[in-house]
């Protein structure tokens, strides 16, 4: 061998060596990408813990034959016998669907109620989809007239002529159903813009008086499953959105009776002496389900039990069943 020359076998090491170290590098450069990817799309768990984008079309059928989609049987008749025993038959519209595959439950669920606060929801949306936009910021201030005012429901009317951000509005129109927030904000937004948010989902706007102001338990729905699935807003915005309906002023309803460690995003409706509602989402840990009642009756204590009876019976069924 002269002097300086490398052995076949040294020259083979190390280019087998290079090749190694290139198909490492290439290995975590994919997983970078993919991880980036992840977090990009908005689907990472540590990231979004409220929101599931979608990404397949989502099952809307209860008749199913996969063994691990959680099948209804035996509830309708616990839910009725509830109903009946309150003396609320025909008063009562609900709708349950699993959020995993989309079976579904229903009792009048297309029986038409008065939305009173539950039309905050898309007020919210609309507002953040202009934030998703770029046209406002959520720490815009917006002045409060005397327009807005409106002191059956919250304490923001105390504020006319002063400024507020709008993510305080926001926060003082979910969490507290305050209607003077919910003028500010609805002012801020065009028909358009809110018409938009019903468009998506697929519903008549009840804001318009042709639709007699009214929705069904399955449309209205709707509204969440749009924010969970993250389909009209950002991740970001849809689990903003969903952040600000898990801890409401109102506890007493769909959520009284489901475990402290089980969150649940919702927002409650109420006409005193005509009608209690509250639809949201129950973020059961093997099966997250969506679930709107509504109950048409003049004893809002017996309409508040009967709420809290039908949400704990949803909730132990499928608990039982997972």
């Amino acid at each position: 061998m002269e002097g300086g020359e490398i052995p076949k076998k040294v020259h083979r090491k190390i280019k087998l060596s290079w090749i190694l170290l290139f198909l490492i590098a290439l290995s975590l450069s994919a997983n970078i990408f993919f991880i980036l990817k992840t977090v990009d799309n908005g689907s990472s768990k540590e990231f979004f813990r409220l929101t599931n984008p979608l990404v397949s079309p989502n099952i809307d059928t209860n008749i199913q034959n996969s063994s691990i989609i959680l099948h209804y049987n035996g509830l309708k008749t616990t839910l009725e016998g509830e109903i009946a025993e309150y003396n609320a038959t025909g008063n009562v519209g609900i709708f349950i669907q699993d959020a995993k595959t989309g079976s579904w439950l229903g009792i009048n669920e297309r029986e038409r109620f008065t939305p009173a606060s539950l039309l905050k929801v898309p007020v919210m949306m609309a507002i953040l989809k202009k934030v998703d936009a770029g046209e406002i910021r959520l720490d815009d201030k917006v002045t409060i007239l005397e327009e807005d005012a409106d002191p059956y429901y919250g304490q923001v009317y105390q504020e006319v002529g002063n400024q507020m951000k709008i993510i305080e509005l926001l926060e003082q129109m979910v969490t507290y159903s305050d209607n003077t927030a919910k003028n500010a904000l609805k002012r801020q937004l065009s028909q358009q813009e809110i018409d938009r948010v019903f468009v998506h989902v697929g519903i008549p706007d009840p804001y318009l008086e042709d639709t007699n102001q009214t929705v069904s338990p399955r449309n209205y729905i709707r509204l969440f499953k749009a924010l969970y699935y993250s389909t009209f807003l950002t991740p970001a915005s849809s689990e903003k959105a969903l952040d600000l309906t898990t801890d409401t002023e109102q506890e007493q309803l769909i959520s009284k009776e489901i475990p402290p460690e089980v969150q649940v995003a919702h927002k409650f409706g109420i006409i005193e002496g005509e009608l209690l509602s509250d639809c949201g989402v129950v973020y059961h840990s093997k099966n997250p389900y969506f679930i709107c009642i509504m109950v048409k009756n003049e004893n809002l204590e017996k309409s508040t039990e009967l709420i809290q009876e039908l949400s704990k019976e949803t909730y132990e069924f499928i608990d039982s069943s997972s």
